[in-house]
C-alpha cells in the first residue's frame, strides 16, 4: 500500500538544514586549514599557501545537508615537485612501508587526539624526498596545534577526518582529502598509494551546472535537499551527490516554477519516466550517468533504483 508525501512533510524536510550553522562551520574550517598551511609554510619550502585550492566537493556545497551529512573538503596543492617525487618508483616501498607503520600504530592506540609526540612533522627532518604523504603528515601535525585536546584525527590511506565537540559541534565529521592541484586546467590529482598513480577530478563543468541552475531554478536546491533527506532516512546514508545532483540537473526549468511541493512532484515523475540513458552527468553532458566514472567507482548506480524505489512508495 502507497503512502501520501504530504506537503507538511515535504516543506519540513526542505527546513530541517541549519544553514547559519553550516555556514559557520564552513568558515571555521576555512580558517582553520588556511592557518595550518601558514604554520606549514613557514617551516617548508614546498608549501605556498596562494598555491593551495580548498573547496566543498559534497552536499554542503549546496547546503542540503541531511542529519547523515559530513563536511567534506579537497585541499589541492599545487606543486610539481611533491607530485613527481610521490611517483617516483625508488621511494614507493618507502611510502608505502610509512603508511603501513601508521596504520598498524593508529591500530594499536586507544581513540584520542594525535599529539604532538605521536605526529612529528617531516619538514627540515628528513633528507628523503618529500612527497604527498608527507605533506598529509606535516599537516596532521600542524593542525593538531591549532584545535583543542578533546578533537580527535583520525589519518586513513586517501583522508583525514576530524571529530571534536568543542571545535566543532554536535554531530559533526569533517574530512579532507590532501590532493595535488593542476591549476592551469582546474584538476584535481588524487594520490593512490597502492597502485602508485594519480586520479584526475575535474569538478569545474559540475560547479559551472550547479551555479546556473542555482540561478534559473529557485527550487533547485531544495529538491536535492529532499531527496537526500528522503533517502537518509530509509538507508541511513546520504546518496551520492554527483548521481543527486545529475538527476535534478537534468529536469526542464519549467518543472521548477512552481512551491516546493508541486516542484518536487514534477521532478520525481519526470525523473521516474524519462529514459535513464538520456541523463546526463552534471561533471561531463557528453556522459550518461552511468559513464560517469564518479558514480560508477563509488558503486552509486545501484542507488538511482534505491531512489525510485522510495518514489515508487508514495503516491505521487
Amino acid at each position: 500500500m502507497k503512502r501520501d508525501l504530504s506537503k507538511d512533510l515535504i516543506e519540513g524536510l526542505k527546513d530541517s538544514t541549519n544553514v547559519e550553522f553550516v555556514d559557520n562551520l564552513n568558515y571555521t574550517t576555512f580558517v582553520l586549514v588556511d592557518q595550518t598551511l601558514k604554520d606549514l609554510s613557514a617551516k617548508s619550502s614546498f608549501i605556498q599557501p596562494s598555491k593551495a585550492y580548498f573547496t566543498p566537493v559534497n552536499e554542503i556545497y549546496l547546503r542540503a545537508m541531511t542529519s547523515q551529512s559530513e563536511f567534506t573538503y579537497f585541499l589541492g596543492i599545487a606543486n610539481t615537485e611533491i607530485e613527481l617525487n610521490s611517483l617516483d618508483k625508488k621511494h614507493h616501498f618507502k611510502n608505502f612501508w610509512k603508511r603501513f607503520v601508521r596504520a598498524w600504530k593508529s591500530s594499536r592506540k586507544k581513540k584520542k587526539k594525535k599529539k604532538n609526540q605521536d605526529v612529528q612533522p617531516v619538514v627540515n627532518v628528513t633528507k628523503d624526498k618529500y612527497t604527498i604523504d608527507d605533506l598529509k603528515i606535516d599537516f596532521i601535525y600542524y593542525l593538531s596545534n591549532l584545535i583543542s585536546t578533546s578533537s580527535i584525527i583520525y589519518d586513513y590511506e586517501d583522508h583525514i577526518s576530524i571529530v571534536g565537540k568543542e571545535d566543532f559541534g554536535t554531530n559533526v565529521k569533517i574530512n579532507i582529502y590532501i590532493t595535488m592541484y593542476d591549476e592551469k586546467n582546474g584538476i584535481f590529482k588524487m594520490y593512490n598509494g597502492r597502485k602508485n598513480r594519480y586520479y584526475e577530478i575535474n569538478l569545474n563543468e559540475r560547479f559551472k551546472n550547479l551555479n546556473n541552475k542555482v540561478e534559473t531554478c529557485e527550487n533547485f536546491v531544495n529538491v536535492i535537499k529532499i531527496y537526500n533527506s528522503l533517502y537518509s532516512k530509509v538507508y541511513n546514508k546520504v546518496p551520492n551527490q554527483i548521481l543527486i545532483e545529475s538527476l535534478v540537473f537534468n529536469c526542464p526549468d519549467v518543472l521548477f516554477e512552481h512551491d516546493v511541493y508541486q516542484t518536487f512532484l514534477n521532478v520525481s515523475n519526470y525523473i521516474r519516466m524519462i529514459d535513464v540513458d538520456a541523463l546526463r552527468s552534471i561533471c561531463d553532458n557528453s556522459k550518461s550517468i552511468f559513464k560517469e566514472k564518479l558514480i560508477i567507482d563509488a558503486g552509486a548506480q545501484v542507488e538511482f533504483s534505491k531512489l525510485i524505489r522510495i518514489l515508487d512508495n508514495y503516491k505521487i
